[in-house]
């Protein structure tokens, strides 16, 4: 008999919540292997409700995890932690502004307001989750919920979800991976800054997302080795030499198809490619593992299974910098 039904491995805000969905509301013996995270790295996600995508079946499977996510949050007595911003989606080729063009009429149609600006669409009243506040909870709610906790290690468990992709780095060797998984070089470094045109801005060509902070600092995340400081540079306001407070670098995996990946994949379930929404999905990616999603549901995660045909899925994939 295994120990544990499920162990839930990685240390990012969607591994947390999962565990816990799983064990408080499904019963299942869980859990989570991994660090909590500390106060002191800088963020590598937003954790925002805005996908980079275009077609409805997500779109409506993530306003509904939306809704689940804030009656989640909640439920474990962190209701505060679920906020509001604005953010800015900006294109620079003609094939990403139609891209953008039609996920800002998808947004719409899911009860967003848009409007545009130079280049893009800014999109107001985005759901946003603070990492650091639920965070504080999470261990002691595990705990409330029956999963266990551990730091690292391994577990005798029925089943294995790599639910981030430190996670699938560890686990799943380069020849194992899907050839539609690219490994890609991140970079996430806090700026002195003058005020930002919106809280989050966004430039999908460039590989750079902008986060304003208090004290005139900004969070950018950028993708790919090349010319980082020029691709940075290009989206900050005045022609001012960029002060780094600090930097940190790591890897990711993005898609080359712009779809998620989720399922199966060898001995294990991995979930990965669903960006600054991750943790937005915990309580419907429970469902499956649990085995009581719905059937639209189910339909859609059938699509993104590893084993799928994902010419039906396809969605806005910018240029993609794999790491060497």
């Amino acid at each position: 008999m295994a120990e544990f039904e499920i162990a839930i491995v990685g240390t990012s805000l969607l591994s947390g919540l999962l565990a816990g969905v799983l064990a408080r509301d499904h019963g299942r013996k869980v859990v989570r292997i991994g660090r909590p995270l500390s106060a002191q790295r800088l963020p590598r996600s937003l954790n925002l409700a805005l996908p980079l995508a275009t077609r409805p079946e997500g779109w409506r499977l993530l306003r509904q995890a939306e809704a689940d996510t804030r009656t989640l949050l909640g439920s474990i007595g962190v209701p505060d932690s679920v906020g509001a911003t604005e953010a800015e989606l900006v294109a620079d080729l003609p094939d990403t502004a139609a891209a953008l063009d039609h996920l800002a009429h998808m947004a719409v149609g899911f009860r967003h307001q848009v409007r545009r600006i130079d280049g893009g669409w800014a999109f107001r009243h985005v759901a946003v989750l603070d990492a650091d506040l639920v965070e504080r909870r999470l261990r002691e709610w595990l705990l409330a919920a029956g999963a266990a906790s551990i730091d690292e290690g391994s577990v005798d468990a029925r089943l294995t979800v790599l639910a981030d992709d430190d996670a699938i780095f560890d686990a799943v060797a380069a020849s194992d991976r899907p050839a539609v998984l690219v490994p890609q070089s991140m970079t996430s470094t806090l700026l002195v800054s003058r005020p930002s045109s919106a809280p989050v801005r966004r430039y999908p060509d460039r590989g750079v997302t902008l986060l304003a902070r208090p004290g005139n600092t900004m969070l950018a995340i950028v993708g790919g080795e090349h010319e980082i400081d020029a691709r940075l540079a290009s989206t900050l306001p005045g022609p001012f030499s960029m002060k780094r407070l600090a930097t940190t670098r790591y890897r990711r995996f993005s898609t080359s198809d712009g779809a998620p990946l989720i399922g199966p994949l060898g001995p294990h379930f991995v979930i990965t490619g669903l960006g600054d929404t991750a943790p937005f999905f915990a309580p419907a990616i429970a469902r499956l593992i649990a085995g009581t999603a719905a059937e639209e549901d189910k339909r859609w995660f059938a699509a993104h299974d590893p084993a799928a045909d994902r010419s039906a899925i396809a969605d806005i994939s910018p240029a993609i910098e794999a790491a060497p």
